[in-house]
């Protein structure tokens, strides 16, 4: 997906994430077990302020601090990132934990940040709406890249012996995931891993976050299945 068009998601995502958590702030998270979507809502505006800061301080050489004060609630918080990420060149630079210490990271970051917490809050809330379709596989692509790959924390991440397959059902779209030497290593073909998911883009999605398995299909070393989806952070 384009600069623009992760901006975008950025934005719709996050506004439907403050919408959701506000009106059932007492809802439980089921993936964040003992949040509810008031602590939710607040984990997220702390992210959005540490990326904010980031972007503000337009250095690739560590971590800036946020302000405390900061700018307000979840939506001034949103408003905040948006303004700073909008009026920003995707290649500028800004600290990430990652080797891609520039703006269009966490550009491409926050739009899937806020796609994969508002599908938990509108769930914790009674039933989310689907996330698109191409968004869902740039997030594919996103997890794999980042949340497989690096800890922003710090850290080393430990992988499954086993090999993974992905086949989307909805459109194009297969991985093959592994680890070599304790790296990790991704694919974009058809091939026979020790275990399968087959499902749609959103499904894969969420699978990979550890959220949802509904209307996915398994298959081959079902511990395989289980041990790929608690790797993302």
């Amino acid at each position: 997906m384009d600069h623009g068009s992760l901006l975008a998601v950025a934005e719709s995502e996050g506004r439907a994430l403050i919408l959701a958590a506000e009106s059932t702030p007492t809802a439980a998270v089921s993936a964040c077990p003992g949040w509810t979507n008031t602590e939710l809502l607040d984990h997220v505006s702390m992210v959005w302020s540490f990326v904010a800061a980031q972007v503000a301080a337009g250095t690739p050489d560590g971590p800036a601090r946020p302000d405390a004060g900061g700018p307000g609630g979840p939506s001034e918080e949103l408003d905040h990132l948006l303004g700073l990420l909008g009026a920003s060149d995707p290649g500028a630079a800004a600290w990430t934990w990652t080797p891609d210490r520039t703006v269009g990271f966490f550009v491409r970051r926050m739009a899937h940040e806020n796609a994969i917490h508002r599908w938990d809050a509108e769930e914790a809330a009674g039933g989310a709406s689907p996330i698109d379709g191409e968004v869902a596989v740039d997030g594919i692509d996103e997890v794999l890249e980042v949340g497989m790959a690096y800890r922003s924390r710090g850290g080393a991440v430990e992988y499954p012996s086993g090999s993974l397959h992905l086949h989307r059902t909805d459109g194009d779209g297969e991985w093959l995931i592994s680890a070599v030497d304790g790296r990790l290593r991704v694919t974009r073909e058809h091939a026979k891993g020790d275990a399968a998911v087959r499902g749609t883009a959103e499904g894969l999605l969420l699978y990979l976050w550890d959220r949802s398995r509904e209307g996915l299909e398994c298959f081959g070393d079902q511990t395989v299945v289980d041990a790929w989806a608690t790797v993302t952070p």
